[in-house]
Order: structure tokens, then C-alpha cells, then sequence
């Protein structure tokens, strides 16, 4: 039996003109975790991540937690969908759906939602690069690179969307479903799957145990 935990990367720099970097919190957020794991004895044998900047950033500051050296391999199959891609022909194209009232945490998860919405029914053709078919399925090979190994327990950073694909498709949820968890998926959260080399069971979703102390719970982050 091995384990494949699916992690999202730090909190990033939401409302930068750069979302691709961890802010201050999330880089101490992958901290935090790495040194959650190195109090329990974690044995962490493979760390693969998708080939975003905020990906290898989460990588690094959980090793730094974990007082470890572990070669980090690459899949861009891991990468997240491009969510301005999304937002912007929502705006132009569904002006009624368009929500912005000035709260933008708010707003963009009203808006996110229903841009996924209609990039899942095909709607919105594509991202800018995939349609949500292909976004699926490259999402699915890099998840076949993470999985197929000999390792006994592989850590997968990447973001909300490839995260909640890997689950929709080990739980068999609809698009509804898939769509909210993905907004759901809190900043550093550990989704712990079972693989037997032929089926996987999930163990835990979205478990931030690293960030559940009285000093912690106010650096709980959703983006």
C-alpha cells in the first residue's frame, strides 16, 4: 500500500499584477507544514510538483520545514487552469453573471464559479490553451507519473483545479461537485489518497492539522 498526499501550494499573491508568487503567509504556511510532518517523523520518500512558480516555492518551504533534501521532479500536466482566461470572456460574453460589488475574495469566487461552470459544459471552449477535456486529461497523466512508482509515500504539489480532478475522478463526483471543491480547497491542505496498485480510497481531504492552533487559525487561507 502507498500513499499519494495532494497538496495545495501556499497562499499565493492574490490581487498582485503576479499571482505565480506565495505571498509572505503562504511561503510560512508550506513552513509550517514541513515542520508539522518533521515532528511526527514523516517519512517523505518523493515530492512531485507541477511547473508553476508557486508550486516549487510550497516544495521548497516544506522542506526547509522538514529539514530534508528531496530532488523535486516536474510534471506540467500538474499546472492549473488559467483563471483569468476563464474570467475574462465570462465578463465579455455574460455581463448578467458578472458579479463585482468591491469585495474581490468575494467576487472572484462568485465569478470563478460560474466561469468553471461553463467551461465544464463547454460553453467557454477553452481557458486560453485547454478546454476543460484537456485540461482533464493532462491533469490525469501527470497524476499516472506521480503514482506509478515504487515509493511508499509520494507528496504531489499542485493547485485547486488538478486537486479536485484527481478526487473527482477516484470518488466519481459530477461537474457540480468537482466545481465546489475546487473552491474549496484551503491554501497548504494535505488530501491524503490509498493506492493498492490497482484502486485508490481517500483517507483525508483537506486536512490542515499544521495550521490548527490558537496561533495558526487566523493564517487559514482559501487563495
Amino acid at each position: 500500500m502507498s500513499e499519494i498526499t495532494l497538496i495545495r501550494h501556499g497562499q499565493a499573491s492574490f490581487g498582485s499584477q503576479n499571482y505565480d508568487q506565495l505571498s509572505t503567509l503562504g511561503q510560512q504556511q508550506a513552513i509550517w507544514l514541513g515542520t508539522h510532518w518533521q515532528q511526527l517523523n514523516a517519512n517523505v520518500e518523493r515530492i512531485v510538483i507541477g511547473s508553476m512558480v508557486r508550486h516549487r516555492q510550497t516544495a521548497e518551504g516544506i522542506l526547509q520545514g522538514l529539514e530534508r533534501t528531496i530532488p523535486l521532479e516536474v510534471h506540467e500536466g500538474l499546472n492549473e487552469y488559467n483563471f483569468q482566461g476563464l474570467l475574462n470572456p465570462l465578463r465579455a460574453q455574460y455581463p448578467q453573471l458578472w458579479q463585482e460589488t468591491g469585495h474581490a475574495k468575494r467576487d472572484y469566487y462568485v465569478n470563478m464559479k460560474h466561469a468553471l461552470g461553463l467551461w465544464m459544459d463547454g460553453t467557454i471552449d477553452n481557458d486560453g490553451q485547454d478546454s476543460w477535456s484537456s485540461f482533464c486529461q493532462r491533469i490525469r497523466e501527470g497524476f499516472q507519473f506521480a503514482y506509478q512508482t515504487k515509493a511508499k509515500r509520494t507528496l504531489v504539489i499542485s493547485s485547486g483545479g488538478p486537486i479536485s480532478v484527481i478526487l473527482a475522478d477516484v470518488l466519481k463526483h459530477d461537474h457540480d461537485t468537482t466545481r465546489n471543491i475546487t473552491l474549496q480547497i484551503k491554501n497548504s491542505s494535505c488530501s491524503k489518497l490509498l493506492y493498492n496498485g490497482k484502486n485508490f480510497s481517500l483517507d483525508s481531504f483537506n486536512d490542515i492539522s499544521h495550521l490548527l492552533t490558537t496561533d495558526k487559525q487566523s493564517s487559514i487561507t482559501f487563495s
